[in-house]
């Protein structure tokens, strides 16, 4: 993964626990950092002599016109995210890779509904703020919290809310005063939108919760969208396959950026570490199965996934697949490309 130094232009301070960071791109590197609403930046830094990647949706929108902004919530033994709050300040220069992800929205007419909960708002109001300006689409935007001092972005949200109030509904739920989100009273807001695209991002329970409602009101999976910060338990059917064929090994080839490189994948191995064994500079962050940027398609053979928590079934049909997680399924040959 190829990373370029900006430098931080200013820091926001939106919560005691969650901090914006603007970054400023020299004219020699804005065509490489054009996003889209909703993706991410990963970032490399040094914690204690080790380096971490660590990928940080982007909370600004293309169609403001403003700086590149991420928002780093602050978590406990959250490595990364407490050296973000303790040592970036105005004009740090930081290691960032090229905005990725898949979390962004449709190009349909369809209505639009979020459901996030603490830093999850991040990308979603990156993405309300471009649906607003250049869509008519009705946005529902359910964002959940401990309580009112821990919403993040709670001016900016009150100012959409009052400037597109004829498009833009909010339901804000605080755990203090809510209890926890409820996966019924969630299918029945689902059913009074009619059909519309599902967007979520959170935690994995607040996730899950919102899974349930989404399969309670009937919504098509291909109509939900997720986005985590955090990895769910594996798939205990997948892992116990991996278990019992471990020892599976197959030659694989690899594109990227054009050339096409042949490798080994050693049993046990995934796709990606055997590809950074042999020293491609391949994209990767998290390495836990949520974050995407690992993400690339499988044009022959099969492979296993031991988490995969970004891609559907279409997905998945269509052959997409996350190297971090993913490992042989047969030793016939393997092809795999990231040029996509």
């Amino acid at each position: 993964m190829q990373f370029h130094q900006l430098a931080v232009a200013e820091v926001i301070k939106e919560t005691e626990d969650a901090h914006s960071y603007a970054l400023f791109v020299p004219d020699s590197l804005q065509a490489m950092f054009r996003y889209k609403s909703g993706q991410h930046l990963t970032f490399r830094v040094n914690v204690d002599g080790e380096s971490l990647s660590r990928s940080y949706s982007l909370s600004s929108s293309p169609e403001t016109d403003g700086p590149l902004v991420v928002t780093v919530k602050r978590i406990a033994r959250g490595r990364a995210s407490n050296w973000f709050h303790a040592h970036v300040k105005q004009g740090t220069m930081l290691d960032v890779s090229a905005p990725t992800g898949r979390f962004v929205c449709d190009g349909t007419d369809m209505p639009l509904v979020f459901c996030a909960a603490g830093s999850g708002i991040t990308p979603v109001i990156s993405m309300i703020r471009s649906a607003l300006a250049t869509t008519q689409r009705n946005i529902t935007l359910y964002y959940a919290n401990r309580d009112i001092e821990s919403v993040i972005f709670r001016q900016v949200i009150d100012n959409l809310a009052e400037a597109h109030s004829h498009r833009l509904t909010l339901v804000m739920h605080y755990d203090a005063r809510d209890g926890f989100p409820n996966a019924d009273a969630l299918a029945a807001l689902f059913a009074t939108t009619g059909e519309f695209q599902l967007y979520l991002c959170g935690p994995a329970p607040f996730m899950a919760t919102v899974q349930q409602a989404a399969d309670l009101a009937g919504i098509p999976t291909g109509r939900v969208h997720v986005e985590r910060f955090d990895a769910a338990p594996a798939s205990s059917v997948e892992a116990a396959d991996l278990e019992l064929n471990s020892d599976i090994a197959c030659d694989a080839q690899v594109t990227l950026g054009g050339t096409t490189h042949v490798l080994r994948v050693d049993g046990g191995q995934s796709v990606l570490h055997a590809a950074l064994a042999a020293g491609l500079d391949v994209p990767y962050a998290c390495e836990e199965g949520y974050c995407g940027s690992c993400a690339a398609k499988c044009v022959e053979g099969k492979v296993a996934h031991v988490r995969n928590d970004v891609f559907n079934a279409d997905d998945l049909a269509a052959g997409w697949i996350l190297t971090c997680q993913s490992h042989p399924r047969g030793d016939g040959p393997l092809a795999v490309t990231f040029d996509v």
